[in-house]
């Protein structure tokens, strides 16, 4: 009887295990291609490095580093001098540091901001044209 039950047994978790055997030679599809080198395509940053820029109630907060800071706050020895949209300014020993949210992206002037940069010509004053109407 207890034979009979391990072989049962044996028999339901036999293609189980083999599955996943299976299942570890199948080649990952989130690997990146034949040839990178993972080890050289992280970047690892050196310094403090820009994660979230909030706003609550009208006020700007940043987490560098794990650490959230207001203007004014430190990130080890460097003080926060301002906080953008998309920066947080650094101040410390060694000068001014910028930290982007999006390193890679740069923000370009929209067309319609082109256009309102531009001087307009003034139109012409309706009262004048009138008095020299009549």
């Amino acid at each position: 009887m207890v034979i009979r039950l391990s072989l049962v047994l044996m028999s339901l978790l036999l293609p189980i295990l083999g599955g996943a055997v299976l299942a570890e030679s199948l080649p990952d599809p989130t690997r990146p291609p034949g040839g990178v080198d993972e080890t050289t395509s992280v970047v690892v940053p050196s310094g403090p490095t820009l994660q979230v820029i909030r706003t609550l109630d009208g006020k700007r907060l940043a987490i560098i580093s794990g650490q959230t800071v207001k203007v004014g706050g430190k990130v080890g020895d460097l003080i926060v001098t301002r906080i953008d949209e998309d920066r947080v300014l650094l101040r410390g020993p060694e000068g001014v540091q910028t930290l982007k949210l999006f390193p890679e992206v740069e923000k370009n002037p929209s067309v319609s901001d082109q256009i309102k940069s531009k001087p307009q010509a003034k139109a012409p004053n309706a009262r004048a044209k009138r008095k020299e109407i009549k």
